[in-house]
């Protein structure tokens, strides 16, 4: 997508690898624009693409809620598969 390109070439040095430097940069470009600019941007997104952007933003949206009331455990990239295993 040519905005996340853009996106990149613009701020690619002031990024590292952890998503809380990119957050408020991301943020801070998308709370200057109203909602009609926000949505040409769906227009430019394949199928696949709107797909991947609505199940992250599922995703996150469970992971707060989770967090918020206390239920589920972070891992922290650990295989808890065992625990479960009987």
């Amino acid at each position: 997508m040519k905005f996340v390109d853009d996106i990149y070439s613009t701020f690619k040095f002031h990024f590292s690898a952890d998503e809380e430097d990119m957050y408020p940069i991301v943020y801070g470009i998308f709370e200057d624009k109203n909602r009609e600019e926000i949505l040409k941007y769906f227009e430019e997104l394949s199928k696949d693409e709107l797909t991947e952007m609505m199940t992250l933003f599922v995703l996150d949206q469970l992971q707060r809620r989770l967090a918020e009331e206390g239920i589920g455990r972070v891992t922290l990239g650990q295989d808890y598969t065992e625990d479960f295993l009987q």
